[in-house]
């Protein structure tokens, strides 16, 4: 990524470049502790790991057995972390004034009450600590297609796509971040924004990977296969005359408690 211009091209380290700019947002190295909520497998509570003293707590809580399972295991050599399985979207299960910071990415979209978490991120939070929440905003992807009004159609629809495992979904929750913390009173922060790029449609790269998520509303009848095929096509297309372009936006508020 470049710091100067936001830009990231995708490809397998994409998302390293993303933690990499948050890790440079937060005192990790004087945090005693770091709690990240939705933390899935754990990747980037291990990544602040590699930057954190070797007495930091590290915390990851998320809803999915699954995930923490996954999580505990490929940081069992690791005494500094714990993780949880609990249910984020209502009151988080610690005592008050636990954390130095609290992170959270691609969480905030799926929960209902958003005030409320920013309530409790505020309460966990020790005085002065630091919140990082990032999330990308799903409406901002942008394929360079041949059909403007289907490839607008489909990405809109994805992004307004409430999974079953969701409470709420909000596809502009990246451009809302700002708006949700502001409004609270409860932080002084900014907003930063990443945009990932890539002129590759190829597995591991960042817009072939969305683009396949995209037949899951086929399957829904969200949308029509054959509107889904033509939409791959004309991209494979642009691919195979390297014209094909792909974005998205990731937005990360980092504030502290104030």
């Amino acid at each position: 990524m470049n710091e100067e211009t936001g830009v990231m091209e995708a490809g397998k380290d994409a998302t390293d470049g993303l933690r990499d700019f948050i890790c440079s947002l937060l005192d990790i190295p004087h945090a005693k502790s770091i709690l990240d909520i939705g933390c899935g497998s754990g990747k980037d509570l291990r990544w602040f790991g590699q930057l954190a003293s070797e007495d930091t707590a590290l915390v990851g809580i998320d809803s999915s057995e699954k995930a923490i399972s996954a999580a505990l295991s490929q940081a069992s050599d690791d005494k500094r972390f714990r993780f949880l399985t609990s249910d984020a979207s209502e009151r988080l299960p610690f005592e008050d004034e636990t954390f130095d910071i609290v992170y959270s990415r691609n969480f905030l979209e799926c929960v209902s009450d958003k005030d409320g978490i920013v309530r409790e991120v505020h309460r966990v939070l020790r005085p002065g600590g630091q919140v990082a929440f990032s999330h990308w905003d799903w409406e901002s992807q942008l394929f360079d297609g041949v059909d403007k009004p289907l490839v607008r159609r489909i990405v809109q629809t994805f992004a307004d796509w409430q999974q079953a495992w969701m409470t709420d979904c909000d596809g502009w929750m990246g451009r809302r971040l700002w708006r949700v913390f502001n409004r609270s009173g409860l932080f002084a922060g900014k907003i930063h924004a990443q945009v990932l790029t890539s002129t590759e449609f190829a597995e591991g790269h960042a817009g072939y990977e969305e683009a396949k998520d995209f037949g899951a509303l086929v399957r829904r009848g969200m949308i029509r296969q054959d509107e889904y095929e033509r939409f791959i096509n004309d991209l494979r297309q642009l691919a195979e005359e390297g014209e094909y372009f792909y974005s998205i936006t990731m937005f990360t508020y980092v504030g502290r408690k104030v």
